[in-house]
């Protein structure tokens, strides 16, 4: 999930974002690109947008996989036009959320429906379905089921914050190939153990390569070294969630502490970076971590 670097007049800073994304190259993890938390995408001009993709495609493809992770939208018109600017520039998939629960909107299945099929019925490129439940409520796994049925363009689901059952349930509804993921800073284990095929956090934004190699690890089965590996990303995780939501704050504190690319530009407006006595809190408690992968970074940082 990767942050958009800014520079420190708020435009989008391309140098930036091709370095931020050679560090995903490099570790040989998947990106998504201009979600509306970690991407800052609801901030974002369609221009700026369309920019994002383009660059994303222009450095990633063939390498990594690059795929569009649309800001949630109330109208399905909405969602179209994102979806739009990420197909025209070339983006793999194109992930979106279910309607946005803005004021306590809890759609009925009518509704819901309705709106996935007026999505889908026009974007036909490939898609996933993001079903987070920090929206505030959680599409019944039968009704995701039909539209997967239906519509064979939904190639992938992204579960945020979904109890195992839920994945379990999808899997055993779902009567076609599905890609899986799931969030990592969930607990990775049960839907790894429950076959999903990718994790995702935005945790790989300061520490990409202890991301992968925690995968690495998974994957070779090596499970006597992979809990000190998991225990650095959790005790990150923790540290990061200590400083509010959305985590795109403190992920770019630590851009910024350990001067990554586009650490210095810091979020976009309405988001503030902190008072430099808090900056140096934070710095000084992200050292303490002692995360191998952070203390690399702080000794090319010249901490």
């Amino acid at each position: 999930m990767s942050v958009t670097p800014f520079t420190r007049n708020g435009d989008l800073d391309e140098e930036a974002l091709r370095a931020q994304l050679q560090r995903f190259i490099d570790a040989r993890l998947g990106v998504l690109l201009g979600s509306g938390g970690e991407g800052e995408g609801h901030t974002l001009t369609p221009a700026e947008a369309r920019r994002i993709y383009a660059i994303g495609v222009e450095e990633c493809a063939g390498r990594i996989p690059v795929y569009a992770n649309l800001p949630g939208e109330m109208t399905a018109q909405a969602t179209i036009r994102h979806a739009q600017l990420a197909v025209d520039a070339g983006i793999e998939v194109v992930h979106f959320y279910l309607i946005e629960g803005r004021h306590g909107m809890q759609p009925t299945d009518a509704e819901l429906t309705r709106y996935l099929d007026d999505v889908l019925s026009v974007v036909r490129h490939p898609v996933g379905l993001a079903i987070n439940s920090g929206i505030g409520y959680i599409a019944r796994p039968e009704l995701i089921a039909d539209i997967c049925h239906r519509y064979a363009q939904i190639v992938e689901l992204r579960l945020t914050h979904v109890p195992d059952i839920y994945l379990i349930k999808l899997k055993a509804l779902i009567k076609r190939p599905m890609v899986y993921y799931a969030q990592f800073s969930s607990g990775p284990f049960n839907p790894l153990i429950l076959g999903v095929d990718g994790l995702f956090g935005s945790e790989a934004n300061v520490i990409p390569a202890t991301c992968r190699r925690f995968i690495d690890l998974y994957q070779q089965r090596k499970l006597d070294d992979i809990g000190a590996v998991y225990a650095d990303i959790r005790r990150f995780s923790d540290y990061i969630s200590g400083f509010g939501r959305p985590s795109l704050r403190a992920v770019k504190m630590c851009m910024k502490a350990l001067k990554l690319p586009g650490g210095e530009g810091g979020p976009r407006h309405p988001y503030l970076m902190p008072p430099d006595d808090l900056q140096q809190k934070f710095t000084a408690g992200l050292l303490d971590l002692h995360v191998p992968e952070i203390d690399a970074l702080a000794r090319a940082a010249g901490l």
